[in-house]
């Protein structure tokens, strides 16, 4: 029996990219064999394993190899973060090394900590004989988790947001939103979540400090419960906290605080997921409002953000560097969760009427329906695109875990849009394809993540596998029957994308659409102006027993498969 099977059934919501898989999977399933079921997640790092480290004894770096992790961890973190000042690490450092018994606990282990991601972020592939990079730095970091301060201070806070950062790329997802969680509420503690007065602490770095930890704590709240579909730890009426803001000329360490126009874009857009996901997969407290009205108001406000970036933060600016591209991916991924519910649900229309060569009607897809999954399906390509720029430039690290869960909820959309039969289905299946060959490599390479997502990918490859074949034994039997020429088989693959073509030609668009060109596009945006979108047909389905809350199987006929 593997150790990493749950002892007892654990949620799935419906937002979760492995949850949705499933769904993709079951859409497109023959329904004379059984359902295809929930793969349990079994990539991650196990408790055991870390047990062990926590009690063993890791040595200290030496102070090159220190400096170095140090650097690492800094230029990642900081990259898309605000979680420690770089002028008190470096001194902390640089007194650990010159003074071994220096320093507390706390400061121990959070340059612990930043030696666990330092190693991480360098390290390209695990060969077969080795831990994985960072875990025994990691785990004696942990050891702080012993006990709770009474009274946590910020380093209590920075040390809780390193580890449940560690956490994800363990692809311990329950421990690392544990944690964020639980940073959250020293944060409240500590009053982070409100402004304080000068009077109270007149050096402006330190509050400026308070104030960009409480957001980066506020981000990795929203941004890890949104993955799961939990709830997150503060509500956004109890915040009375200003955002972030430039630093001052001629302020001390203002080297400290990186560009706040990113921060605030970051931050915005972590509340717009949160919401997203509340609006679209919540089934309590929604009102009157209707799925359309909610889908319609979540495109709205994505769209408001992109326009509300400042022009070094767009993705077509020359000078974008990585900050932007995790910006955008985490924008896609927004877009996505929020359509794909319909182009799944287009997918099951289209797999309905199989075998018929019969188009899909407007009675049974509103136009406002394919407008909405061409968007997500938009969306997916940008993304698979910015992450193989992202891995030919060297900016995609191995082990990144967004990157990562980015790829594999992009691919996903592509593999559905490979059956829509549309103008570019072909090219869809042969990007969903390679990214998956990109999945594998981050796999082979030890990624945790990608070993997960590659269970399902495998799976997924097999189900359409065998729907292109049924598909194209009754294109050629038709071929046969009625004598169709060779080059009209094809044609016969009617559906959705010929349903599109209905509906008035496609406006030409760049040939590297971004996200929020998709979101602009004008259908689209005709669409958004309407005061009530045609969804109606969904209504009922989204929330019928299939579309519902989930948990794995745990029938006993599955335990083999687990062994």
């Amino acid at each position: 029996m593997n150790a990493n099977v749950f002892r007892t059934p654990i949620l799935i919501s419906e937002v979760a990219d492995a949850a949705f898989t499933t769904r993709f999977r079951q859409v497109i399933s023959d329904p004379e064999e059984p359902q295809p079921k929930h793969i349990l997640r079994l990539n991650y790092a196990p408790d055991k394993e870390l047990m062990t480290l926590v009690k063993s004894d890791i040595p200290w770096p030496t102070p090159s190899r220190s400096r170095f992790l140090v650097e690492v961890a800094l230029k990642y973190v900081s990259r898309r973060y605000h979680v420690v000042r770089r002028s008190s690490i470096m001194e902390n450092l640089e007194q650990s090394i010159h003074n071994p018994s220096w320093g507390d606990l706390m400061l121990r282990s959070k340059l612990w900590a930043l030696f666990a991601i330092g190693e991480l972020y360098s390290t390209r592939s695990i060969p077969s004989e080795r831990d994985f990079p960072g875990m025994a730095y990691f785990a004696k970091a942990s050891r702080i988790l012993g006990l709770l301060d009474e009274r946590p201070g910020t380093d209590s806070i920075e040390i809780m947001l390193l580890l449940s950062f560690y956490s994800l790329v363990l692809n311990r997802r329950y421990s690392a939103f544990v944690m964020s969680g639980t940073a959250m509420r020293m944060a409240i503690v500590m009053g982070l979540h409100l402004n304080i007065p000068e009077s109270q602490l007149r050096d402006p770095d330190l509050r400026e400090h308070r104030k960009r930890l409480f957001w980066t704590t506020y981000i990795f709240d929203r941004v890890w419960a949104s993955k799961l579909g939990h709830p997150s730890a503060i509500q956004d009426n109890d915040i009375g906290v200003d955002l972030p803001s430039e630093p001052v000329v001629g302020q001390t360490f203002g080297a400290d605080f990186d560009d706040a126009a990113y921060h605030i874009a970051n931050l915005r857009l972590a509340a717009l997921v949160t919401k997203t996901v509340r609006s679209i997969y919540g089934q309590r407290n929604q009102g009157d409002a209707t799925l359309s009205t909610r889908v319609q108001q979540a495109l709205k406000d994505l769209r408001a953000w992109v326009e509300d970036l400042p022009t070094h933060l767009q993705i077509d600016n020359p000078d974008s560097g990585p900050k932007p591209i995790s910006l955008h991916l985490s924008f896609n991924q927004c877009a996505i969760l929020a359509t794909r519910p319909i182009l799944l649900h287009i997918l099951r229309t289209q797999v309905a009427s199989w075998p018929s060569s019969s188009p899909v009607t407007d009675a049974q897809v509103p136009a406002s329906a394919i407008t909405l999954s061409e968007a997500c399906i938009r969306c997916a390509r940008h993304s698979i695109r910015l992450l193989t720029d992202s891995w030919i430039d060297g900016s995609f690290a191995t082990f990144d875990y967004f990157y990562t869960q980015y790829l594999f909820s992009a691919l996903t959309i592509l593999a559905a849009s490979s059956l829509l039969d549309g103008p570019e289905s072909r090219s869809d299946r042969e990007a969903f394809e390679e990214s998956a060959r990109f999945l594998s490599q981050l796999r082979d390479a030890g990624n945790f993540a990608a070993q997960e997502y590659c269970h399902h990918v495998d799976v997924m490859k097999a189900d359409l596998d065998k729907v292109y074949a049924k598909r194209m034994g009754l294109a050629l039997g038709e071929q046969h029957t009625r004598g169709l020429a060779a080059e009209d088989v094809s044609s016969r693959f009617t559906g959705v994308g010929s349903a599109m073509s209905q509906f008035g030609p496609a406006p030409m668009l760049p040939a590297h659409t971004t996200a929020g060109m998709a979101l602009t596009e004008p259908s689209l945006e005709e669409l958004l102006a309407q005061p009530v979108l045609d969804l109606q047909f969904l209504e009922a389905s989204f929330y019928d027993d299939h579309q519902g809350l989930y948990w794995p199987d745990f029938s006993t006929e599955n335990w083999n498969d687990l062994a």
